[in-house]
């Protein structure tokens, strides 16, 4: 059911991205062509980051949600670099303007980038935890180890109280080596 969840999450989050950095991309281009900034083109292209952002984040609920999410952008960047009629052929029933801006995004080689981060992270497993093992009868992992040990290291016994935090200790004393006499 999770992976079911993740498809439409990763469906209405792929789409609204390039939505929110085509039309950024296609503020800032305009501001930059003019010389100066875009506050509403940033604005869109840091909404646009924040919902890539949680498309990689909402892994765990699916892989599907960052595959999803990435590979319009993935498709995007390899149809600008190497079929760029093809994208053009597509623009006039997609609508304008939002494309224009993801086709300058996907010219720099933007699109490709976050794409591929966002496929990748879908690829790579993600080490869910195994189930607990049962308890043996003294309610701890029945694995044999545990993490305190039982009795105390040699070094730590003394034979007196101690005035700080750890007990005072006898000095190790080396045995003598036994050298053979040449």
């Amino acid at each position: 059911m999770r992976h079911v969840a993740g498809f439409v999450v990763g469906l209405v989050l792929a789409a609204a991205a390039l939505l929110t950095v085509g039309n950024g991309a296609l503020r800032l281009g305009a501001a930059v062509l003019r010389g100066a900034t875009s506050t509403d083109g940033f604005v869109w292209l840091a909404v646009g980051a924040g919902v890539l952002g949680v498309a990689a984040a909402l892994r765990r609920l699916s892989p599907l949600v960052p595959l999803l999410a990435g590979a319009p952008f993935v498709a995007l960047g390899v149809l600008v670099q190497f079929a760029p009629e093809q994208l053009a052929r597509f623009a006039p029933r997609i609508g304008g303007e939002v494309l224009d801006g993801l086709r300058a995004f996907a010219g720099v080689g933007g699109a490709l980038v976050v794409g591929v981060v966002l496929v990748l992270l879908a690829l790579v497993p993600q080490g869910r935890r195994r189930a607990r093992l049962d308890r043996g009868d003294d309610g701890r992992d029945d694995d044999g180890f545990t993490a305190v040990p039982t009795a105390e290291p040699e070094a730590w016994r003394s034979g007196g109280p101690s005035t700080n935090a750890y007990p005072s200790a006898t000095p190790y004393e080396r045995p003598p080596l036994d050298r053979p006499s040449s």
